[in-house]
């Protein structure tokens, strides 16, 4: 077995969301981590990484701030979204994950695929991997609840948020 860091610097997380039913809007949570484990043969076999609310990045400092309010997040109340996965299956490269994805007080389940990079040996004699996935959330499940519609009838924020995961990870030395 052998434990695996999620290298911050690595590691985007993004998403997207309808903008009164006209275009996407698209931001970044700057800062996730957590940990991946394997089995003997390099097969993921656990993952568990958490998103840092606070560091949600829009472009835009006022819209920023409103996703942090209690309108959205509530960043100072659930500073974190969680993700625990609970079933793993795959091969070599392309796994479908099953996992408990917590934002604010509610926790679904959730399952994606995701496609996992063969593990290389970096310059600096440290072994990583990386893995690519997306899914997407109706946020209202979420209690993302806040909208507001236009005269057509639009939201000013749609419903579904989808979401992409670029990750490197670094296996722990000793491991």
């Amino acid at each position: 077995m052998a434990n695996w860091t999620i290298d911050t610097a690595h590691t985007e997380t993004s998403f997207s969301v309808k903008h009164m039913g006209l275009s996407n809007v698209r931001g970044n949570f700057d800062t996730t981590s957590g940990t991946v484990t394997t089995d003997e043969q390099g097969k993921i076999t656990g993952i568990d990484a958490t998103i840092d609310v606070a560091s949600i990045d829009t472009r835009n400092e006022d819209r920023d701030n409103h996703l942090k309010s209690a309108d959205f997040f509530e960043v100072e109340k659930y500073p974190s979204i969680h993700f625990v996965a609970t079933s793993i299956k795959g091969d070599d490269e392309d796994y479908t994950i099953t996992g408990d994805l917590t934002i604010k007080d509610v926790t679904k389940s959730i399952t994606f695929t995701a496609e996992i990079g063969e593990p290389v040996d970096d310059p600096y004699g440290l072994k990583r991997s990386g893995a690519s996935l997306s899914f997407s959330i109706d946020r209202r499940e979420f209690n993302l609840n806040w909208s507001q519609s236009i005269a057509n009838g639009s939201l000013v924020v749609g419903n579904k948020v989808k979401v992409n995961v670029d990750a490197e990870i670094t296996q722990n030395p000793n491991a």
